[in-house]
């Protein structure tokens, strides 16, 4: 009965160990190869403390006793350093078997977890492939982009440079714990490919890939155009019928001129009146010589046609 009770207190214990621990658990990712520091500060480590140590799973990496120097109890080919001059300790060229939690647990006077370390190792991502397909119709222009990576992809679709917002960006999650996004930015379409230890991005002007659709001509402009010609025409035509209607009744309504002719008796009396003033004696001509009288005269008249 009492290695009964024994038992069910230490297994108690255990799990109030593990609640207590998985409370301050910290989530740390590497990258596959890279090197890994576990902290561990004096202020962590009750003053009254006799041995506690390093766990990885069921192993022991380093026990820390009292007054003594560190023992590396489990090496791993030189994996595990202790930190000089302290209780953290270095985890170097880690890989996916090495993910898991690592403990520092204090183990006299009484087992307690000092803190907890839940390592994922990661390896990088793979490149991505960033691909436009453009396709158009008479009443819309649309853009296709496709992200692919591992057999994976996502796509994008947007009327060329806009998009709504719930189409403006993809997000997928892969098995291995990857993010592949995919979203436009400005006149750009950006896809990358993360996860917590390493990212890749591909970033391409729409324009460069897929070029802007052709704006609709705009025929009105050319409707104007030909309304001015014709226009412009008919002016011209109505001139020239105007002109040539003028010239016709300017030809059909002759102008007459008036012309006067005095009759040359008058001129000669006139001369002869104007002579006797040079002449003695009386003069020889008389007004009753003359054929016709002074108010008489011959009318003339032209006709000229223009």
């Amino acid at each position: 009965m009492a290695l009964i009770v024994s038992f069910l207190f230490h297994l108690l214990l255990f799990y109030t160990l593990q609640i207590q621990g998985s409370s301050a658990v910290t989530d740390v990712f590497v990258k596959t190869g890279d090197d890994l520091i576990l902290n561990l500060t004096e202020a962590e480590i009750p003053s009254n403390s006799r041995i506690w140590l390093w766990q990885f799973k069921d192993d022991i990496l380093v026990e820390f006793l009292l007054g003594s120097q560190p023992n590396v109890v489990n090496n791993r080919s030189g994996k595990v350093e202790v930190i000089e001059k302290s209780y953290s300790v270095k985890l170097k060229d880690l890989h996916k078997s090495h993910s898991g939690i690592y403990i520092a647990k204090l183990v006299s006077p009484k087992e307690q977890i000092l803190t907890q370390y839940n390592v994922t190792v990661q390896d990088p991502v793979s490149p991505v492939d960033l691909n436009f397909t453009c396709s158009s119709s008479s009443s819309s222009y649309n853009l296709t982009a496709t992200c692919r990576t591992d057999n994976i992809s996502i796509t994008l679709r947007c009327d060329y440079l806009f998009c709504n917002k719930e189409e403006a960006e993809r997000n997928l999650v892969t098995k291995s714990g990857s993010s592949l996004h995919i979203y436009k930015l400005k006149e750009s379409v950006v896809c990358n490919h993360s996860n917590q230890v390493s990212k890749v991005e591909s970033k391409e002007n729409i324009e460069n890939r897929c070029p802007p659709p052709r704006k609709p001509r705009k025929s009105y402009w050319y409707i104007i155009l030909i309304l001015l010609v014709l226009l412009t025409c008919l002016i011209y035509i109505g001139y020239r019928k105007c002109k040539k209607a003028g010239d016709k009744d300017n030809f059909d309504n002759p102008i007459y001129f008036h012309f006067v002719v005095n009759d040359q008796t008058e001129t000669l009396n006139e001369t002869a009146a104007n002579s006797t003033d040079s002449t003695v004696g009386p003069s020889t001509t008389t007004g009753a010589t003359n054929t016709r009288s002074s108010d008489q005269r011959d009318d003339v008249y032209a006709q000229i046609y223009i």
